[in-house]
C-alpha cells in the first residue's frame, strides 16, 4: 500500500492511503491519528490498515506534525498550546490528500483521540463517528468545557489496566459526557490497548463501523 508525503505550511506530512478505495468509495473516510511517542507504522504493525481496506473501507493513516514518534515535520511548539492550534493545519493535510469534503469516521489514541475531539468540535458535519482510544483531553483547553456537544456516535476504547489514564476516573466520566458514545473495556490490556490486542481491536473496530456505515 502506498506510503507518501505532502508538503502543507513548509511541513513535510506523512501519510499513508488506499487512495483507489477513497476515489472510489461511497463509504466514510476512516483516518487514523496516532499517540504521542507512536506513528502511522503502529497502524501497520496492528494489520489495521489491511484490515479496513479488506472490508472496504477508504483509509488514510497520518503521522501528525506533533508528538516525539511522528516522522513528520514537526510544527512551532510555541505556536501549539492546545489541540485546536492544530486544527488548521490538519484540514490542510486533509484538503492535500483529497478527503477534506468526505464524511469522516476519525480514530485517535491517546493524543491522537485529543486531535480528533478537537477536529470534532471544529467540523461537526463532517465527522460521522469517533473511536477513542484512551483519549488524552488535557490539552482541549476551553474546549473541553464543549465535549458533551459532540452528537455523533463515539466508540470509546479503554484496557482494564490502563494506569495513564484509568477507565474508573476518565473513561466512564466521559461515556456519561457523551450522548451517543459506548465504552468498550478490553481486560488484560493498559493504555496501548489497540497495541496489546492488536485482533480483539480491530475486531471491535469493524463491527462498530459496519454498525454505524
Amino acid at each position: 500500500m502506498p506510503e507518501d508525503h505532502v508538503k502543507v505550511d513548509e511541513l513535510r506530512i506523512r501519510y499513508w492511503a488506499n487512495s483507489d478505495s477513497i476515489k472510489n468509495s461511497d463509504k466514510p473516510t476512516v483516518v487514523l491519528f496516532h499517540g504521542n511517542a507512536f506513528s502511522l507504522d503502529n497502524w501497520k504493525d496492528t494489520k489495521s490498515l489491511d484490515t479496513l481496506t479488506k472490508e472496504g473501507f477508504p483509509v488514510c493513516a497520518i503521522d501528525l506534525p506533533a508528538g516525539s514518534g511522528s516522522k513528520s515535520d514537526k510544527v512551532d511548539q510555541s505556536k501549539f498550546r492546545a489541540y485546536k492550534d492544530l486544527v488548521p493545519t490538519i484540514e490542510k493535510i486533509f484538503a492535500k490528500l483529497g478527503i477534506n469534503f468526505r464524511d469522516l469516521i476519525i480514530v485517535g489514541p491517546s493524543m491522537g483521540g485529543g486531535f480528533a475531539v478537537s477536529y470534532a468540535l471544529a467540523h461537526p458535519k463532517r465527522v460521522v463517528a469517533l473511536v477513542l482510544i484512551a483519549p488524552a483531553l488535557h490539552n482541549l483547553g476551553e474546549e473541553e468545557d464543549r465535549v458533551s456537544e459532540l452528537e455523533m456516535p463515539v466508540l470509546l476504547v479503554w484496557g482494564d489496566n490502563d494506569t495513564l489514564i484509568p477507565v474508573d476516573k476518565y473513561g466512564k466520566e466521559l461515556k456519561n459526557e457523551l450522548a451517543r458514545s459506548k465504552l468498550l473495556i478490553v481486560k488484560d490490556a493498559g493504555h496501548a490497548v489497540y497495541l496489546e490486542k492488536p485482533s480483539e481491536f480491530n475486531e471491535l473496530l469493524v463491527d462498530f463501523l459496519n454498525d454505524i456505515s
